[in-house]
């Protein structure tokens, strides 16, 4: 038994490893400066910690104004998403309508076709709308997915229908169902799916580029995706760059742990 728990441990330590070492080396890099970053032997510490590299990201790039536009996608979508989501979700998992189940597979079966292919025909619906080149089109897209309304579903299945029947007697209409017994028990299910939702919007960086022409208006990821133009084989500054993408992403994912990890875990359990 403890033979078997020590192999766990060490596979567990390896997979930490991978995931843990390229972002450190990334951090530490953003702080390096170029000829300390391309010595050989490599380094791992900086053998002087400077700040030039972000001063001079800041000072190039609308690096403030990308992140207002990321957060406020990011924020939008999760709003849509939790919402529109749910309220579908709730439709399927309660409520009795013809064809049900067919519109209910039909949803399901467009979670099996690439992204990439919606691309062509979304910038067109944009274009003929005039919304291509601004920020509404940052989000507009992430308003609603089907991958929310089947994971709703099933936690909104998990929950006992006698809860209904309870508010129904007292008079209770569907949609106050859904606002004030249903919304309520899946707490944790809802910041599962804002955390997922948000990581999308917010690492999302082919659609922006597509859309979106004047940098001002890009998200953080997308802007910072052109470091490499501007800053040609100059590693610690789009190491730093990477490190600015990533640890609002970090902080949300920390913030939030407890209530994804309980989402997710409670996805197995049976009443």
């Amino acid at each position: 038994m403890k033979k078997g728990k020590w192999i766990v441990y060490f596979v567990l330590l390896i997979a930490v490893a991978v995931m843990v070492v390229p972002f450190l080396w990334m951090l530490l890099t953003s702080f390096k400066t170029f000829e300390d970053a391309t010595r050989i032997p490599l380094r791992i510490l900086p053998e002087k910690w400077i700040l030039t590299n972000y001063r001079e990201i800041l000072g190039v790039f609308p690096v403030l104004k990308w992140f207002i536009n990321s957060f406020l996608s990011v924020a939008v979508s999760i709003i849509g998403q939790v919402f529109l989501g749910s309220l579908a979700a709730y439709s399927f998992a309660r409520l009795r309508f013809p064809g049900k189940e067919v519109l209910f597979m039909l949803c399901l079966s467009i979670m099996m076709i690439p992204e990439q292919i919606f691309i062509i025909p979304r910038y067109n619906t944009l274009a003929a709308v005039g919304l291509t080149n601004t920020r509404t089109a940052l989000w507009i897209i992430r308003l609603f997915s089907v991958f929310s309304v089947f994971l709703m579903r099933q936690f909104i299945l998990s929950v006992p229908k006698e809860l209904d029947e309870a508010a129904m007697v007292d008079g209770c209409g569907y949609f106050r169902i859904y606002a004030t017994i249903i919304l309520p028990v899946l707490k944790a299910p809802v910041v599962s799916l804002a955390i997922l939702s948000g990581l999308t919007t917010w690492k999302d960086m082919m659609w922006p580029l597509i859309v979106i022409r004047d940098r001002d208006k890009m998200p953080v990821v997308s802007g910072l995706s052109t470091l490499a133009d501007y800053f040609a084989n100059r590693f610690p500054h789009q190491m730093a760059g990477g490190v600015l993408c990533s640890v609002p992403v970090i902080l949300f994912f920390f913030v939030l742990q407890k209530h994804f990890v309980a989402g997710i875990a409670s996805q197995g359990i049976k009443e």
